[in-house]
């Protein structure tokens, strides 16, 4: 089939069925995932935001330059008196007619121009708090990307665990199933008891139930997926659950890393502009000083205008503000309550950090149990299997050492589940989980690397 004949919107599909069909690595959802995720691009957009921010507060300092243009129409002697004179038209004659002046009419157009000198701070302190802005925006950015990281580490491993369950399940029915056929002609020999066999098929029909339960799960899981890296209709990974024999974590090296936290860092980045503003309250009694000019132009038609110029400092400065010491007051408070709020993120670094290298440890001291309890379990069932051949062992008690394996299997996957996801969660909580760390656990988990 020439793809010359075929719509735009199937070719621009091929990408996307591909990647659904063959499976994605961790470090390919991930690449995938950041990409449509719409919580990175709210903070792209407020990076953005903030540094155009910061542009109008330097570009502030240049003061401004506005054209005017007015016409008026009146009779009001203060007016008729005010315009003769700026069109140059007064003279002896406007005397006579001063308190029942004509019409006026005026054409005025101009130009006005002011640029700060002196505002009390308030230029410089404004540029501050954007750079500070920007700084808090880009942090609250990074955070997002690693929390979102994560995000798609764990449903990838979700979709890894629920598959080899599910695979799991699969076999444990088929096995089942075998013993059953068995189990079925040596009964119609009367060489099998029905309470035993009735017994058997109960517990594969709990086979079963775990089979089909774990089979929805992963279709949900790969769903769930394919929201989130954006292949609609579900996404199938590349990848294997095992312990890959990660180096051990240090503790003060992630301590020290997590102290500064890219949230807990936009959290004082915002701290910082909060005590700006307090300055900039406490500055507002200094007077402001600015140098403005002004060039303008009248006439009683749109021909022969007569034109002026006006050039100035200009100096404000409150006296008098009874409201000035409440702001001042509030701009503290609400500073006092930026530290607390950063404060208390630092601790909750900390408490994250260590919550995830507490689990992840516990993973791996459980690892080795499960993993025995797993090759118990399996020989356990291959000693009942000849027995049951034999007659010498109910075809109940050999069902019943196959759950026993599902179980025990299942629990070791869990756990080998948990390994992975709380090291991602250790490497989130000290700001560590970068690409290079997506690359690292990608490709121990990859498929067929052992």
């Amino acid at each position: 089939m020439d793809l010359k004949t075929l719509p735009l919107a199937t070719i621009l599909m091929f990408p996307l069925t591909a990647y659904a069909r063959a499976g994605l690595t961790l470090e390919q959802a991930v690449d995938r995932g950041l990409k449509v995720d719409n919580i990175i691009k709210t903070e792209a957009a407020r990076v953005s935001g903030a540094k155009a921010g910061l542009g109008q507060a330097r570009m502030s300092r240049f003061g401004g330059l506005k054209l005017k243009g007015m016409y008026t129409d009146g009779d009001d002697p203060v007016y008729a008196f005010a315009t003769a004179m700026k069109q140059g038209t007064f003279g002896m004659a406007s005397l006579a007619t001063i308190n029942d002046p004509d019409p006026a009419r005026n054409y005025m157009a101009g130009v006005e121009a002011g640029v700060p000198l002196f505002t009390g701070f308030a230029l410089s302190n404004a540029e501050k708090m954007g750079k500070l802005g920007v700084e808090a925006a880009e942090a609250g950015y990074a955070r997002a990307n690693s929390g979102i990281t994560f995000k798609i580490t764990y449903q990838w491993m979700m979709v890894l665990l629920r598959a080899r369950l599910a695979a799991l399940a699969a076999d444990s029915v088929a096995a089942a199933e075998t013993e059953l056929k068995t189990a079925q002609m040596l009964k119609d020999k009367g060489m099998v008891l029905g309470s035993d066999y009735y017994g058997a098929e109960a517990i594969l029909s709990t086979l079963r139930g775990y089979k089909l339960e774990w089979d929805k799960a992963l279709e949900l899981e790969k769903e769930k997926l394919g929201i989130a890296v954006g292949l609609p209709g579900g996404a199938e990974v590349s990848g294997e659950l095992r312990d890959p024999g990660y180096p051990a974590l240090e503790r003060g090296r992630l301590e020290d890393a997590a102290a500064g936290r890219k949230d807990v860092l936009a959290l004082r980045k915002m701290e910082q502009v909060s005590k700006t503003a307090v300055k900039m309250q406490e500055n507002s009694v200094l007077p402001v000083v600015e140098a403005f000019g002004s060039w303008e132009t009248n006439s009683e038609s749109l021909s022969d205008f007569r034109s002026s110029r006006m050039l100035g400092l200009r100096l404000t400065m409150p006296i008098g503000d009874p409201a000035w010491f409440a702001r001042r007051d509030g701009a503290r408070a609400e500073a006092s309550m930026a530290a607390s709020r950063a404060d208390e993120a630092k601790k909750q670094a900390a408490v994250e950090l260590s919550e995830a290298l507490n689990n992840y440890n516990s993973a791996l001291e459980t690892l080795p149990v499960t993993k025995e309890t797993v090759e118990k379990a399996r020989q356990s069932l291959e000693l009942f299997r000849p027995l049951y051949r034999q007659g010498r062992q109910s075809v109940l008690e050999v069902l019943r050492a196959q759950a026993s394996v599902l179980q025990a299997e299942a629990a070791y996957y869990q756990d080998l589940f948990k390994l992975n996801l709380y090291r991602a969660q250790a490497l989130l909580a000290s700001e560590t989980l970068d690409a290079a760390a997506v690359k690292d656990i990608s490709g121990k988990l990859a498929a067929g690397n052992y």
